[in-house]
């Protein structure tokens, strides 16, 4: 492809691949998992709640009772400022083009300064990278991964460039502390280590490092503080415990992660097309030049390193020293795997280069087509409309249009019957509590990684029958609970939090405490379930509200 071409053809593709969110609106398709679920609507009860410039601890009413703002938002980081200025779904799906853009030209600039990539080759890594189905809850913490190595190489190589300096200090407003920011501080520690030993000289990325957690500290200090000392606010991930998993298990693990990266959260669209690459072009390299490239291994051993250390987090030894000691009980620390997108698309790159003229172009195109064509598979729209029909795969937990998903012509006609939403608390039951929350409803329940223990504690009562009866359930609970809402037996295996009405069986039994609802102030259920014999759990049932997904039964607590 001649190189004035390129640019229009990377604008073509990049405006296709998010053409759903700019042509069908809130009849795309969302990943609802730690997004729609969650994330999102915590930003909407604060800034439509009006406590956009409240104090931190301010207690946001309308969850469970009142929590804390801190623990909702950051007032630092970029989101909060796009939902101060646009509404929520426009700050959704700005926040999801900013990811993918930066994510392409922090790639392309740091593929072509530092790889020396022919400009094609870089191009449809950038889209790769760019494409990757990022959430939208850790902003840029892994889209912008690229263009801060590129900042700190810089930096590190004494180019001037006030931009460079500008990538370091703005890094930390649209990334987040808890679950990017101390493992991205923690590799570039390390690097400096390595660069003061091979004595080089490391003064400019110790004042990058520290401009960063400076600035980290200063945006999250109202949470070190909780984590950290937990004096005014004891918070339920006091009592998480973490269960080992059998050596065999943790191998699982291993490979899980080595092929797909986190499936959860940091999904890596490698395994089809890249990874067989590099594997293939490591070892041709490897047989014909009779030595390993020094850059190339290294990525892959980062890789290997960083795989095998989430799978050891879950061997039975190291589960029981961080089950001894509190806040390596309460942090999450196999988040190392947020790297992984990008040491995948940098083995990628490497493998290019060194493969160089003895790779064919056709082969080279096919491989670039093929990547792309995954890529596009895992953008949930297409995947839905185009995929989905021909063969299923799981890019994500749950894939929903964002108007049907919150129905908010449904929940109108529900607040309608309930009345004032703060007076007429509800519980949820069978799918998200953030969707009542999204439309104005005060909820006893949500999934809040971080609210006060006494709380979970009261609100167990209301499903003691169901988890005492269900050790899993119980374990979902008890030993994590950042779900708190109403668990309760299934007959599947799994908890499926998102009960739709195809697939909500005729009628269930689901056993509540009515005294215990009472207490936290629940003056009504809404259920995706027909409740068996609702009278035995102290509810009277008064409508049923039908929308695309939902079927929702209207209970009074009696």
């Amino acid at each position: 492809m001649p190189g004035r071409f390129l640019p229009a053809f990377v604008i073509v593709i990049f405006a296709l691949y998010h053409l759903p969110l700019l042509w069908l609106g809130q009849q795309a398709y969302y990943n609802a998992f730690d997004s729609l679920d969650s994330f999102v609507v915590w930003y909407r009860m604060v800034i439509d709640g009006g406590f956009a410039d409240a104090p931190p601890a301010t207690l946001i009413p309308q969850i469970m009772g009142g929590i804390p703002k801190f623990v909702l938002v950051n007032t630092s980081n970029i989101y909060f400022f796009l939902n101060r200025v646009f509404s929520t779904f426009q700050a959704l799906n700005i926040q999801i083009l900013l990811a993918s853009f930066t994510g392409l030209l922090g790639m392309w600039l740091l593929l072509r300064q530092y790889f020396r990539l022919e400009a094609l080759v870089a191009a449809f890594l950038s889209l790769s990278f760019a494409f990757t189905p990022f959430l939208p809850t850790w902003t840029l913490s892994i889209a912008g991964q690229p263009l801060l190595l590129f900042a700190l190489l810089n930096l590190r190589n004494r180019k001037a460039g006030w931009w460079n300096w500008a990538i370091v200090v703005v890094f930390p407003f649209v990334s987040n502390f808890q679950s990017a920011g101390v493992f991205i501080l923690a590799v570039l520690a390390v690097w400096i280590l390595v660069e003061a030993r091979n004595r080089r000289p490391v003064r400019q990325l110790l004042i990058a490092a520290a401009v960063m957690l400076i600035l980290y500290t200063l945006g999250r200090i109202n949470l070190l503080d909780n984590l950290l000392a937990g004096q005014d606010f004891v918070s339920h991930r006091t009592e998480i415990q973490r269960y080992p998993l059998p050596p065999l298990v943790c191998l699982v693990v291993f490979a899980r992660f080595f092929l797909f990266g986190n499936i959860d959260v940091a999904l890596s669209l490698h395994t089809a097309v890249l990874l067989p690459f590099i594997l293939v072009g490591y070892v041709f390299l490897l047989v014909k030049d009779r030595r390993a490239d020094k850059m190339l291994t290294l990525l892959l051993l980062a890789i290997v390193a960083i795989c095998a250390y989430v799978a050891l987090l879950n061997w039975e030894p190291v589960v029981d020293l961080r089950n001894k000691i509190r806040l390596l009980r309460m942090f999450s620390m196999d988040r190392f795997h947020i790297f992984l997108q990008l040491l995948w698309h940098l083995a990628a790159a490497r493998t290019f280069v060194l493969l160089g003229s003895r790779m064919r172009k056709g082969l080279r195109l096919t491989i670039i087509g093929a990547q792309l064509l995954v890529c596009f598979a895992y953008q949930p729209t297409w995947y839905k409309l185009f995929v989905e029909p021909v063969f299923r795969i799981k890019p994500y937990q749950h894939l929903y249009r964002y108007a049907d998903y919150y129905a908010e012509s449904m929940f109108s006609d529900i607040r309608k019957q309930i009345g004032e939403p703060s007076e007429n608390k509800v519980a949820c039951i069978g799918f998200p509590p953030a969707i009542a929350q999204y439309n104005g409803l005060y909820t006893i329940d949500g999934y809040v990684p971080n609210y006060p223990l006494p709380y979970k504690k009261a609100f167990r009562k209301i499903i003691a029958a169901e988890l005492d009866g269900n050790p899993t359930l119980g374990g979902f609970f008890d030993a994590w609970g950042s779900q708190c809402i109403v668990l309760y037996e299934q007959n599947n295996g799994n908890f499926n939090t998102h009960v739709t009405k195809d697939l909500a069986p005729p009628q269930r039994p689901v056993r509540l405490d009515g005294a215990a609802l009472a207490a936290l102030g629940c003056k009504y259920v809404l259920s995706a379930e027909t409740i068996t014999t609702p009278e035995a759990s102290g509810l009277r049932p008064l409508s049923v509200f039908t929308s695309r997904y939902w079927k929702l039964t209207l209970y009074q607590v009696n």
